[in-house]
């Protein structure tokens, strides 16, 4: 016979069967000899086929005495079975926890941890549908496909052994391990975090897991286990082993005395959600914002590489800057920081700064205020024929500098460069009252006012007013300080009136 020759129901039933031996090694030995008689039995009940010999004529012939057949040998011993169970069988062998030589867990990856968590979830629910009356047999057969699917994943709530008939608790162990699966997502959302949100997050996120992995132990132990479930350790194992990584001390659920409530599965499980949402976030932020900052950095190197050249990149800029600072990124980042120092200087004027921009170069400018005169980049630009016209009309006079922060070698450059005998730079504040620009400004020695309009915090109408109070030049200085920036606005804004004058 031919598996085609096997009837429908009687395949099914061999299926289910060969399922069911392929965790009971001694029922699969006591199958084996059943079978093994059944076929002798088959043999012994066959009538004997002799064949009819040609009749021809009869010849009398002696009597002999009758000589019964030797009696058949008797059937092997038959193995008494134990009795068959009709709860689905696990079809893959129950697993031992992963692990060295030492006997310590090696924990399967989080995803894989939480995918069989869920499965157990569904047919923990199942149990407890069936046990209320309904048929389940289309859903456990689905979750035991699903189950072959997975590494490890060891059903044994259907190894037959005794366990408990409460509906309740099966729905509590199905919360349990739905509890669990979401606490490996909590754990792998929390994983890819960027820092510092990483940092700040792992009390709550390690206290929040270990509590999940509680009610899992205590829920299964409610069913009548007497042993632990795997991904329960695992999850137990991570936890533990992270916590200790980086030093968070988690003071409850972690040891087998401090039991959890076994029912307590779906509030668990929301507030593990409610706290892996923003994390998630957080996440998708980081990752969002290595996108912008690689695109900004290959701005960067561009501007840096051909800066007239690169003129036109300026506006796609400011507009990362804007993405960046949005999306949660502080102006003073370094790393934003150390991108834009090397073509800080060169912003061209027309270039629109927008606040959160302006907040990012007036942070590098509060920076470079700090740094050791030293450090000052040297200025790679010879000086251009405007910073000599300006110095023959301005030597010998002074200055005054309002808006950003002071750079000492800035300053000196400038005075160098355009034969000033000084330049008063004054830094301005929030809120701070014009009057402080009144004294300076009226210095006779002072011939024009430079206004940084892009690092200061006042009105050009404000400052003008003093101007034109003491007869000084405004000049508004829309981007850095190099000699040849300044003296290019200073012949654009007011050279024909310098010229004049002298």
């Amino acid at each position: 016979m031919t598996p085609d020759d096997v009837p429908d129901d009687l395949r099914a039933l061999l299926a289910l069967a060969r399922n069911y031996l392929r965790t009971r090694d001694d029922l699969r030995d006591g199958v084996a000899v059943l079978g093994r008689a059944l076929t002798a039995l088959a043999a012994w009940s066959a009538p004997e086929s002799v064949p009819t010999p040609d009749p021809g004529p009869v010849t009398p012939s002696p009597l002999h005495p009758f000589t019964p057949s030797p009696p058949p040998p008797p059937a092997p011993p038959i193995r008494s079975l134990p009795p068959l169970t009709f709860a689905p069988p696990p079809t893959t062998p129950a697993p031992h926890p992963a692990g060295g030589g030492n006997g310590e867990v090696s924990p399967s990856p989080l995803p894989v941890i939480a995918e069989r968590c869920r499965i157990k979830a569904e047919a923990c629910a199942a149990v407890a549908r069936r046990l209320r009356g309904s048929d389940e047999r289309d859903a456990l057969g689905a979750v035991i496909a699903r189950a072959n699917a997975q590494p490890d994943c060891y059903l044994w709530f259907f190894d037959g052994r005794d366990h408990s008939e409460a509906p309740g608790v099966w729905a509590d162990l199905s919360a349990a391990f739905a509890a669990g699966a979401d606490a490996a997502d909590l754990l792998r959302a929390w994983w890819v975090l960027p820092e510092p949100n990483r940092g700040r997050s792992a009390g709550e996120v390690l206290h929040l897991a270990a509590e999940a992995q509680a009610v899992l132990y205590a829920a299964v132990a409610a069913v009548g286990r007497t042993k632990p479930d795997g991904d329960q350790v695992q999850l137990f194992v991570t936890i533990r082993e992270e916590a200790a990584r980086i030093q968070v001390f988690i003071h409850r659920y972690l040891k087998r005395e401090d039991r959890a409530d076994p029912a307590a599965g779906p509030a668990v499980a929301a507030r593990v959600r409610e706290l892996t949402a923003p994390l998630r976030r957080a996440a998708e932020a980081g990752k969002n914002r290595q996108k912008l900052m690689s695109n900004l950095r290959y701005k960067a190197r561009k501007l840096k590489d051909d800066p007239a050249g690169g003129a036109d990149e300026w506006p796609r800029v400011v507009e990362l800057l804007d993405e960046l600072v949005a999306g949660g990124l502080p102006p003073s980042n370094a790393d934003l920081r150390d991108l834009l120092l090397p073509v800080f200087d060169a912003v061209p004027d027309e270039t629109e700064l927008t606040p959160a921009a302006t907040l990012v170069f007036r942070e590098i400018d509060r920076y470079l205020a700090t740094r050791p005169a030293a450090e000052e980049p040297r200025a790679a630009e010879a000086a251009s024929a405007e910073v000599a016209e300006v110095r023959g009309l301005l030597a010998g006079r002074q200055m005054v500098l309002i808006g950003g922060q002071v750079r000492p070698a800035r300053r000196d450059a400038l005075v160098d460069a355009l034969g000033l005998t000084d330049l008063l730079w004054i830094t301005t504040e929030e809120h701070e009252s014009l009057t402080v620009f009144e004294a300076p400004i009226a210095r006779p020695e002072v011939a024009v006012v430079l206004l940084a309009i892009r690092w200061s915090s006042h009105s050009y109408a404000g400052v003008q007013e003093y101007c034109d109070r003491y007869g000084k030049l405004l000049v508004r200085l829309p981007a850095g300080y190099h000699p040849n920036q300044v003296a290019h606005q200073i012949l654009a804004q007011v050279g024909h009136r310098l010229r004049g004058s002298g």
